[in-house]
């Protein structure tokens, strides 16, 4: 189960790459409770926890630009 202080991380990166990418959408529509929500159904999708931020950055990554999910 991720935890509270990924999600926190989560949206600082959204903050600091606002403009790169599609980062400012992870940004403005969502929040810690919706990221969290989100790191969860995924890691109960796959059955695979996030252990490190920069896995759940790189999940949020191919939700912000949808081009590097089919990279």
């Amino acid at each position: 189960m991720a935890k509270e202080a990924m999600a926190k991380g989560e949206m600082e990166h959204a903050h600091q790459f606002y403009d790169v990418g599609g980062w400012y959408v992870v940004a403005e529509c969502w929040d810690v409770w919706s990221v969290l929500e989100e790191l969860d159904r995924h890691e109960a999708e796959t059955q695979t926890p996030f252990e490190l931020d920069a896995a759940a950055i790189a999940h949020f990554a191919k939700i912000a630009d949808p081009r590097l999910a089919a990279a």
